[in-house]
């Protein structure tokens, strides 16, 4: 029952993506104008309405942002060690590879996945989700890498610290998921009344946010292909890179939400497990890029889990939805 309701319309609206890719029906980067439209507009815009109007008590849930905290952190600290150990490098490229395994695309594909297989209240968890997510793994690799700088160049501490916490604030506040978040979280606590006009508005365009995404994500899987082919990888570090991003992971969210924290609204405990199991966001290819590590091998990473977890998830929604 799981399959047919849940599942499969999920993946078919990826497969006439892909379809339309592969067909020449679209080209194939016009999937980065759809996903542009989904981050700025569409998803920002759902997040907002369904935060917004949504009980104090829900967004100030403790259990529920303490498993996500001590999820996101074990599996961050357990990379940095396996990596460290086992592969023998050293830090802060220990922090990307961390990265890859615990950031997750809940923005393009997450988030849109939720809603469509659980309706617009499974919005309120997952943005928070990938909030915490934002602020903590954002946080992490960034001090890495800009103390590991301080040290190299031998500068002022504090001329340094200064604008690195102001890069760390201004790539979380004012990212367009986050922003949404944080605009619709003040106006749900202290009952702000906003014009009529601003929820129709986002009633209308939120709704777009998950079969566009869903859509163009199949689509942009035709324009990168080639990237398998490329040879710049260990395939143990490539293999353990994905078993800790596509099962650790989920396993591990699953454990804090069952156990440790349990939680009353089992729609919550799904989202955190479902956002954790989510293929490597494209942000990490972004500071990748920044701070010159990985580059290469970070699209490889990023397409490989995104393909994999086609199979990972249908296999996690059975379970826990079943």
């Amino acid at each position: 029952m799981v399959l047919f309701e849940v599942i499969i319309p999920i993946f078919a609206i990826m497969l006439c993506g892909f379809l339309a890719g592969r067909l020449a029906l679209l080209p194939s980067n016009g999937g980065s104008s759809l996903n542009y439209f989904v981050y700025y507009f569409a998803l920002p815009a759902l997040l907002f309405s369904s935060i917004s109007t949504a009980p104090v008590d829900q967004i100030i849930n403790v259990n529920f942002i303490l498993a996500n905290l001590f999820t996101v952190l074990d599996c961050f600290a357990l990379t940095v060690l396996l990596f460290k150990v086992i592969f023998k490098k050293r830090f802060p490229e220990l922090s990307m590879y961390a990265m890859i395994t615990t950031y997750g695309n809940t923005g393009f594909l997450g988030i849109p996945l939720l809603v469509a297989a659980f309706g617009q209240d499974a919005a309120v968890p997952a943005a928070i989700v990938t909030f915490i997510y934002d602020l903590t793994i954002v946080t992490l690799v960034v001090l890495t890498f800009e103390l590991k700088k301080v040290a190299v160049e031998e500068h002022n501490s504090q001329a340094k610290f200064l604008p690195m916490v102001g890069w760390i604030v201004k790539s979380i506040v004012l990212n367009p998921i986050n922003a949404s978040l944080l605009l619709g979280v003040t106006v749900a606590i202290f009952q702000l009344s906003l014009p009529e006009p601003i929820y129709v508005f986002t009633d209308v365009l939120g709704p777009a946010a998950g079969p566009t995404a869903l859509f163009a994500l199949g689509l942009g899987l035709t324009g990168e292909r080639n990237i398998l082919k490329g040879k710049n990888y260990r395939f143990s570090e490539f293999m353990t890179l994905l078993s800790l991003k596509l099962i650790i992971l989920p396993l591990v969210a699953a454990y804090f939400v069952y156990i440790v924290f349990p939680l009353e609204d089992n729609l919550w405990a799904m989202a955190v497990i479902i956002l954790s199991a989510m293929p490597t966001g494209a942000v990490v290819n972004v500071f990748a890029d920044k701070y010159q590590t990985l580059v290469k091998q970070a699209p490889l990473y990023i397409l490989a889990t995104t393909i994999i977890s086609i199979i990972t998830i249908s296999i996690i929604l059975i379970i826990i939805v079943g």
